[in-house]
């Protein structure tokens, strides 16, 4: 059976052809190059994803021991909103693909409703779940209220009372001291 995938027969044979005289082989090697060009240059330069690039990395080698606890508070909190904007910027990306693969998938004639249907029930189910983790981890640990900064302890955050922030370091020596 291997015998007539021989690829020196097919060298022979497109020898054979290629010296028998026809005005057109010229125009049809030229047409076929073309083609097979077109083809793989489309494919080539259809890439739209591009993967961000990796975050630079700061190694944090020491805190400022005298910093108080509301500037903490507030690094934190601007920390967090960085973070979030970081997550919206993602999120836009995603939508942004999803919607060339529905436009990739309307043109091909693929029905798309069924699969952005089951995307948006796992992203609904991912969401459930996490909201399911917060609500464990603050009623075991608590929170800290993000614009106040006020603790809120795993007893407080249902009833929705908040403590003013702990106190460590040298602004808890000097209230112990009585200064």
């Amino acid at each position: 059976m291997f015998r007539l995938f021989n690829p020196a027969v097919a060298v022979r044979d497109f020898r054979e052809v290629w010296v028998q005289e026809n005005p057109h082989r010229l125009r049809i090697l030229l047409l076929s190059g073309a083609a097979t060009f077109a083809i793989f240059g489309t494919m080539f330069g259809e890439s739209h994803l591009i993967q961000p690039r990796p975050p630079e990395v700061t190694y944090i080698t020491s805190y400022q021991g005298e910093r108080s606890d509301a500037e903490i508070i507030a690094e934190n909190i601007a920390n967090q909103r960085e973070k979030n904007e970081r997550f919206a910027e993602a999120d836009a990306r995603r939508e942004a693909a999803r919607q060339a693969y529905e436009a990739v998938g309307s043109a091909t004639g693929v029905d798309t409703d069924e699969a952005r249907a089951e995307g948006e029930a796992e992203r609904r189910q991912y969401e459930r779940d996490l909201a399911e983790a917060r609500a464990r981890a603050i009623s075991r640990w608590g929170t800290i209220d993000p614009e106040t900064g006020a603790i809120v302890g795993p007893d407080q955050a249902e009833s929705g009372q908040a403590e003013a922030p702990a106190r460590n370091g040298p602004e808890q020596a000097a209230i112990d001291a009585g200064e």
